[in-house]
């Protein structure tokens, strides 16, 4: 029995840590909101292969590598709260400076490896830093105090959407409900189970073991059945009145600019267009740029983009002079950077596939594309 929940949690590990580490090399620069799935994803499967050492005593081990300096449970309210915000709010937008907010995880786990290092090279054994009250408090009972205000934060924006889109709401699959809840139930059962074990000293670390190779078992199979799975619906919102800030522009005409920009001068064709390339084209501010199109668009700037390279590719495939070229080749040719991002964009923008979509839209008499 032990050697069987010794190979679930390496199995459960692996699953996680492949599919955290993908979300955050694809999502670098481009869906932030996946670059801090796969950063949640990748602190919970290093958990688990923690919970892997301790099951086979590999933390005594003379030849053990520390693997668990590179934990920081610091990092997970903050990157909860961003994939909250970046997924339920359509007007917000992850700047760079934000960054330094993750300095003090950083920090963790430079003294962790810091104190690993002198340990091996001296020989000299070090009492753990968890028996200090300052690091006890700044790295245990800090990040379930954030979990627990991001969670809450989560949940907020999540009922304000419901509210607002009762009606639609009402007509959402299950498939769908799960993928606009199951996360957040997932949080909040995390939240609480963490809590109650460093706070109420509960043995529950069985239980979190069980809840974490579920999830990440889970979360890794639907990441190869449907990869749109983790771009969750952002949350509309009404057309505001100018900012002060913004007072002296005339919106009607800027936003005309910026229609034409991409309507007739077709600037999203560019690869890895940014929201700071099309501000310096126009000669107006990034924050301006980026206020027009939550505004009047009702989306995020990449989601405006993604828009107008899908229209293009759809315009191409019912094009009968485009039809020797390859979906890929139209892809490529409107701007999306590589072929997988091109189909998770286009079935969330269609419900579609590229070639479920050539399948029961293009006309009987044009020829088939070529999908590969």
């Amino acid at each position: 029995m032990e050697n069987w929940r010794a190979i679930a949690f390496l199995l459960a590990f692996g699953q996680g840590a492949l599919l955290s580490l993908t979300l955050i090399m694809k999502n670098i620069r481009q869906t932030k909101a996946n670059l801090f799935l796969g950063i949640i994803l990748l602190c919970l499967s290093l958990e688990v292969l923690n919970a892997w050492g301790m099951q086979v005593h590999y933390h005594h081990s003379a030849a053990a590598f520390p693997f668990w300096n590179f934990q920081s449970y610091l990092l997970l309210p903050l990157s909860v709260w961003f994939f909250a915000q970046l997924t339920t709010a359509p007007t917000y937008v992850f700047r760079h400076k934000y960054w330094w907010f993750f300095l003090p995880a950083g920090l963790e786990i430079l003294v962790q490896w810091g104190i690993s290092l002198y340990q091996h090279l001296t020989g000299t054994p070090i009492p753990s830093l968890l028996g200090n009250p300052l690091w006890f408090g700044l790295t245990e009972l800090v990040p379930i105090l954030g979990m627990a205000i991001s969670v809450c934060l989560y949940g907020a924006n999540l009922l304000r959407y419901q509210r607002t889109l009762a009606t639609e709401l009402s007509r959402l699959s299950i498939y769908s409900w799960l993928r606009l809840y199951g996360f957040f139930s997932f949080l909040v059962v995390l939240t609480l189970i963490w809590a109650a074990g460093v706070l109420l000293n509960w043995r529950v670390f069985a239980e979190l073991e069980i809840l974490l190779c579920f999830v990440l078992f889970t979360y890794g199979y639907l990441a190869y059945w449907d990869a749109s799975y983790f771009s969750l619906p952002p949350l509309p919102k009404a057309i505001v009145a100018d900012k002060p800030e913004f007072s002296h522009y005339d919106s009607s005409i800027e936003w005309q600019r910026i229609q034409q920009l991409f309507e007739q001068e077709s600037i999203y064709v560019q690869p890895k267009l940014t929201l700071e390339e099309v501000a310096q084209q126009l000669d107006l501010p990034v924050r301006y740029v980026s206020y027009l199109i939550n505004t009047q668009a009702a989306i995020n700037f990449n989601q405006y983009v993604n828009q107008h390279r899908v229209a293009e590719v759809i315009r191409k495939m019912n094009d009968p002079k485009e039809q020797h070229k390859t979906l890929l080749a139209l892809a490529l040719e409107a701007g999306f950077s590589s072929k997988s991002t091109f189909n998770q964009v286009f079935k969330q923008h269609t419900n579609l596939s590229p070639s479920q979509y050539l399948t029961t839209q293009q006309p009987q008499d044009n020829k088939p594309l070529q999908t590969k």
